[in-house]
């Protein structure tokens, strides 16, 4: 299976793009977006980025078995806060699906699924990343920026996190 990328400027919501279309697309379609409308993490609690300053994406994985999504969760989790030392920032996990430095959340994680018996039609994996952005109304945040003193390049954070993911899970 290969990798597709596919960039939005705008989109309501990468998760909800590939849901609707999952029939359209191949394992490891991942969708970015420089700006979500309708973006949000767990309970349909509202995710609200900054246009171009932050990591928001989805991918897209078909037919596994259902017992196969607590190592994809897994492997999501590490995946970022190891993407994260790398710039020398210490995040834990917080359960159910939030990564956090801190006390101040960095990062939400959205995974949904449709099954049917023991299988998984579609898992769709939705990643909120803070990149640049440096101000945060109604909530604990941080970002990679405000960590480090530096900007960085989303596209390149991008790249990096979305090779490692599909290398780690297609295995």
């Amino acid at each position: 299976m290969i990798k597709t990328d596919i960039y939005f400027k705008t989109l309501s919501s990468t998760s909800d793009y590939l849901k609707d279309n999952y029939q359209d697309f191949s394992s490891f379609t991942f969708v970015q977006a420089g700006y979500q409308t309708s973006g949000r993490g767990q309970f349909d609690r509202s995710w609200h980025s900054n246009e171009n300053e932050n990591l928001l994406f989805s991918f897209l994985i078909k037919d596994i078995d259902i017992n196969q999504l607590d190592d994809i969760k897994k492997t999501v989790l590490f995946s970022i806060i190891e993407l994260l030392e790398n710039y020398h920032i210490h995040a834990t996990y917080k359960p159910p699906n939030d990564i956090y430095v801190n006390g101040r959340k960095i990062c939400g994680i959205l995974i949904e699924n449709l099954t049917e018996l023991n299988r998984c039609l579609y898992v769709v994996v939705g990643i909120g990343l803070n990149v640049n952005q440096t101000a945060f109304e109604g909530f604990q945040a941080t970002s990679i920026k405000q960590e480090t003193g530096f900007k960085v390049e989303v596209s390149h954070l991008y790249t990096t996190l979305t090779q490692h993911l599909y290398e780690r899970i297609r295995k």
